[in-house]
């Protein structure tokens, strides 16, 4: 089997500091080094999705200026950097919210024929994890693979802020990705389960 694990935007600058920050995302590391050694004692791909803006970036009309190319907040955060050195990890950089819009990242996909699973975890659920989520569905959909996605509950999150309510905001992404036919896990142990033919839930029921 063929399977690929996506890690959205575990940036220092999503993390640890700048305007973006949201130290609360370090809950998730854990959970997120579980799914990457899964992978790595399988023998499977790491990859690592992480924003990497021009420093004229479109996005900084809506968002402040974050994870410009060649400063520490467009550096993975220092718990997953070692794995880079893993032969099957790959890093690919985005300009957008939408990871999937990097054509290397649509291109490794195409060429795994035999491609049976995706996986995806990081940050933030409702922005670049639903949109990355929700676009390599439809990008299955033209290629004709049969590949499964999942979504692991907690290794996502998503911030609160005035206007932006977490657990709504978690439970509307779960919801969607469901709708585009995502489904989710709760951990490691349950993405397991599922590989063995064991029962799951699917999203649309996030916190249920």
């Amino acid at each position: 089997m063929s399977k690929i694990l996506y890690t959205i935007d575990m940036n220092n600058g999503f993390v640890n500091f700048g305007p973006m920050a949201n130290p609360e995302y370090n809950k998730l590391v854990p959970e997120q080094v579980k799914l990457i050694n899964k992978f790595i004692n399988e023998g499977e791909y790491v990859n690592f999705i992480l924003e990497g803006h021009d420093q004229n970036a479109r996005e900084f009309k809506t968002y402040p200026p974050h994870c410009i190319m060649g400063t520490e907040e467009a550096e993975l955060i220092p718990e997953l950097k070692p794995y880079e050195k893993y032969e099957k990890a790959n890093k690919f950089y985005k300009n957008s919210i939408n990871g999937m819009l990097n054509p290397s990242v649509q291109e490794q996909i195409r060429r795994l024929k035999d491609l049976k699973e995706i996986v995806i975890q990081g940050v933030c659920a409702d922005l670049c994890v639903m949109d990355f989520a929700r676009t390599s569905a439809r990008f299955l959909d033209e290629i004709n693979s049969d590949a499964r996605i999942f979504v692991v509950k907690n290794a996502i999150d998503t911030f609160h802020a005035r206007g932006h309510d977490r657990d709504e905001w978690l439970y509307i992404a779960a919801k969607v990705m469901g709708q585009a036919g995502i489904e989710f896990v709760r951990d490691t142990e349950d993405l397991e389960n599922v590989e063995k033919g064991y029962g799951y839930y699917k999203g649309g029921n996030y916190g249920k």
